[in-house]
């Protein structure tokens, strides 16, 4: 993909039992299972077949969060959350969302490290999530999060929810950006920045639930970097079947970036070979997945398939397909399994990666197997 396209979003701040109470909540995940990763098509060349264990259906992570009442139906909020690696002695590896703010009748502003809309809308529509080997988030190869970043959440009228966002540099600390461009920028101030606007309109209503997010992102000083993502995703739940969906448009200039430094021209060594672009060729790529998900008491199967459409590239479409099962013997407590196999064409190199977001863990084959226990809290 283009660059690492970030919007904005609060998973948490929407939780009504965290505005409910009045004292410090921790909570938390952990997860581990056993992964198996093979093959090999497109650019991704032949290798030995890699085994993990690891948090392989879920992240682990562990975090704080809290309110305090105001008064006058006011009261500020903070939620601090950690990735964890139960597998190693790794502790607390990487920050989650961390965030500060107000919430009341107006609605709700926090400003910190957000979680990302477009990411989540990815999350919230694909049964697997964003966490597994059947994620087609991992196709995106998108950042999970944004830094110095600003979002409000409208309250709910009629069904219907307004968030807007803002980050004054998504990938990392103001003025971090300077010089890292192709051609660079000068060094100085906020120039090479990067810039992102976002704008979440959101519908619930029963079984119905539809997302349609739009985001523009530009490199303070930098000629030709905007990036514009068109994001739709919406599900239905028939209670034998859930189905689930999303479209997505993404267009950027020709001097956008990928993974916030690296230039079109440049070949990525994740998941796609953008080398051989035209001078001034502007990147045009859509990416689509349906899901299903079918309940069987404390069971459920899960299927997805979706496709990379690269407009851009000749010979660089990829699709994907999963299939997996869920068994809870709690209310906290899963079991689950899943597959996920990818087709790229030649000049596509996709990876089975279960972590949506790719600066994670590394991905590997083409083919992916695993299962495990996840236990929330």
């Amino acid at each position: 993909m283009t660059k690492k396209i970030i919007a904005l979003a609060i998973a948490a701040a929407a939780s009504g039992a965290a505005f409910a109470q009045s004292n410090v909540t921790i909570y938390g995940n952990v997860d581990m299972g056993w992964m198996y990763r093979s093959g090999n098509n497109g650019t991704v060349a032949a290798g030995k077949s890699q085994h993990d264990l690891q948090s392989a259906g879920s992240q682990s992570y562990i975090g704080f969060k809290g309110v305090e009442d105001l008064g006058n139906g006011t009261k500020a909020l903070f939620d601090l959350q950690y990735r964890i690696s139960p597998d190693s002695n790794a502790g607390l590896t990487q920050a989650g969302h961390q965030y500060v703010g107000l919430t009341g009748a107006f609605g709700t502003a926090v400003a910190g490290y957000l979680d990302g809309l477009r990411y989540g809308i990815y999350g919230k529509y694909n049964p697997f999530t964003n966490y597994s080997v059947g994620n087609f988030a991992s196709m995106t190869t998108q950042y999970d999060r944004a830094a110095n970043a600003l979002a409000y959440i409208s309250p709910a009228f009629s069904g219907f929810t307004l968030i807007l966002a803002t980050a004054t540099n998504t990938q990392t600390a103001e003025g971090a950006l300077n010089g890292v461009h192709v051609p660079a920028v000068a060094a100085n101030g906020n120039n090479g920045d990067d810039r992102l606007f976002s704008a979440n309109l959101i519908y619930a209503n029963g079984p119905l639930s539809v997302d349609l997010d739009y985001e523009t992102t530009k490199a303070v000083g930098y000629a030709d970097s905007k990036l514009y993502v068109a994001t739709t995703g919406a599900s239905y739940d028939f209670g034998v079947v859930k189905i689930s969906g999303v479209y997505d448009i993404i267009k950027g200039d020709p001097n956008s970036l990928i993974g916030g430094n690296i230039d079109l021209n440049a070949t990525t060594p994740g998941n796609q070979n953008l080398g051989g672009l035209a001078a001034g060729q502007k990147y045009d790529r859509r990416n689509w997945f349906i899901g299903a998900e079918v309940p069987f008491g404390k069971a459920k199967v899960l299927a997805s398939y979706g496709q990379v459409k690269d407009r851009t590239l000749s010979d660089a479409d990829a699709s994907k397909w999963a299939v997996g099962a869920r068994y809870a013997l709690s209310k906290r407590t899963e079991l689950y399994a899943d597959y996920a196999q990818i087709k790229n064409d030649t000049n596509a190199g996709f990876t089975i990666n279960p972590m949506g977001n790719s600066l994670g863990l590394s991905g590997a084959g083409v083919k992916g197997f695993a299962m495990g226990m996840k236990h929330s809290f």
